[in-house]
């Protein structure tokens, strides 16, 4: 029952995420799609004969341009690609369907089995499974997870690491497979985004008093996987530093970053600009509460747990809740740019997860108390909107002038698709004919996302209003095997 229950989750997410994924390939997709390109056509990390050369995402060195994303999802993705040229789908003779299906295998499945981990992790906790059908629309159509589902992005990979990783550290006293297997997750995460990385260290507090054994396992999982990252930086660009950081990989005619504008390097030129760019990226123009209200409750959980020293994983709870802070102000801190064009800053889709975990310790609220209960059906749905409307443009032009990536999302869905020129020409005709065709299949995309948001909505107010009407405990998974 529960594997079946898995596989429907599994299967409703995937058919979400493939419905609404584009084929699109700006400059952070054509960075990792370049590599995967080289590596098959080429057998080369060397992107300089790759179609996607254009992207400014790259850096030099000894004479050739390399994606500056970490390679190993790259990697990962080169076997998927290479078996669909085996089908006769490239780049080269069905380029959009060959984004479709890469963002799909790799991107789109990564995400809806990091949501079947987050239905274990909440069942494991003993969480009810009703409150747990609200919180799997809530993650899986309500945070930032959504919209970066759907165009290939490493974020939502890693999240998904990220969560599996941690459900098996819930279970390390069961066995030493356990730690083999969170260490590995954990660290491949960090390795998919290296940011994660922090999260390395904050999780291994939990084997201070676990036994030796698992401590060496864990310790050599996390240990084997650090070996490889690094071996690819040496081998890739002659250091042990990840090049998106290396200032002198950047130094070339024509490099769009230096050490000014690199995440992880850049800094702030005072103290007022550093106090503004903490408030956008909280509470602001792209904050992490901005763009995923329902964390407001998020908070109230985490209070909660920690409150209550009495809780059982009140030890993880703290863990995610420092490891998370941490990340946060690391990009506060070390970056400028609010993760470029994006929707949201896209960097916090790796704590989405994790981040909705807490959401389980609110149950009881919103079920004795009508306002609260309100309030957390419509801070929900709003959160659903905001996600869906990312659904439209992921990777949205921002600037100075128009610094809200929210409205940039629902203004674009709205301009014409190229600027022309009105003349009187047969040409200009036809190619304004064709532009007004596609604009009205944009148009329909808009309608068709619109129409499963209003659903999403719909359904999350149903699983709550199921929620509260029903008045029997649900028994955790262990106390049904012990029953069973």
């Amino acid at each position: 029952m529960r594997i079946q229950k898995e596989w429907q989750i599994f299967s409703i997410f995937l058919g979400l995420f493939a419905l609404l994924t584009r084929s699109t390939a700006g400059h952070n997709e054509a960075s990792r799609l370049a590599t995967v390109q080289s590596l098959v056509d080429f057998h080369t990390f060397i992107i300089d004969n790759s179609q996607f050369v254009w992207t400014v995402d790259k850096y030099f060195y000894q004479g050739h341009f390399y994606s500056d994303k970490p390679p190993i999802l790259s990697i990962y993705a080169s076997f998927f690609y290479a078996l669909l040229k085996v089908f006769g789908i490239s780049f080269s003779d069905r380029f959009d369907l060959s984004i479709w299906l890469l963002t799909v295998l790799v991107v789109g499945v990564s995400t809806a089995l990091g949501i079947v981990y987050f239905y274990k992790t909440l069942q494991f906790m003993g969480v009810k499974e009703q409150w747990i059908d609200v919180l799997l629309i809530i993650a899986g159509t309500g945070t930032l997870l959504l919209p970066y589902s759907t165009v290939f992005s490493n974020h939502v990979v890693s999240a998904s690491l990220l969560i599996a990783g941690f459900y098996y550290l819930l279970r390390v006293q069961e066995g030493v497979t356990y730690s083999l297997l969170s260490g590995l997750l954990i660290t491949l995460a960090g390795s998919i985004d290296i940011t994660v990385f922090i999260f390395v260290p904050f999780f291994g507090v939990v084997f201070f008093n676990k036994p030796l054994k698992s401590k060496i396992v864990f310790a050599l999982a996390c240990a084997v996987v650090l070996i490889v990252y690094f071996q690819l930086n040496v081998y890739l660009s002659g250091s042990l530093r990840p090049p998106s950081m290396n200032t002198s990989l950047w130094d070339y005619p024509g490099s769009s970053f230096d050490s000014n504008t690199l995440s992880g390097v850049a800094s702030h030129s005072n103290l007022s600009s550093q106090i503004n760019y903490f408030f956008h990226m909280t509470i602001g123009y792209r904050g992490l509460i901005s763009y995923t209200p329902i964390l407001v409750f998020s908070i109230w959980g985490f209070i909660k747990v920690l409150a209550n020293k009495q809780f059982k994983y009140r030890q993880e709870y703290l863990l995610i809740f420092l490891a998370s802070s941490a990340y946060v102000l690391m990009y506060i801190l070390r970056s400028n740019n609010y993760s470029g064009h994006s929707y949201g800053v896209r960097w916090y889709a790796n704590l989405m997860f994790l981040l909705c975990l807490p959401l389980a310790q609110v149950s009881d609220d919103v079920k004795s108390s009508k306002r609260v209960r309100q309030a957390f059906i419509i801070v929900s749905c709003v959160s659903v909107v905001v996600s869906f409307v990312g659904v439209m443009a992921p990777f949205v032009a921002v600037g100075e002038t128009h610094p809200n990536s929210f409205f940039n999302a629902l203004v674009y869905t709205l301009k014409p698709i190229y600027n022309k020129i009105v003349g009187y020409s047969s040409a200009t005709i036809r190619l304004s004919f064709l532009d007004t065709i596609l604009l009205v299949l944009k148009l329909l995309r808009v309608i068709v996302i619109a129409a499963i948001a209003g659903l999403s909505c719909y359904l999350l107010v149903n699983r709550v209003k199921r929620f509260v009407a029903n008045k029997d405990v649900v028994e955790s998974p262990i106390d049904r095997l012990d029953r069973l």
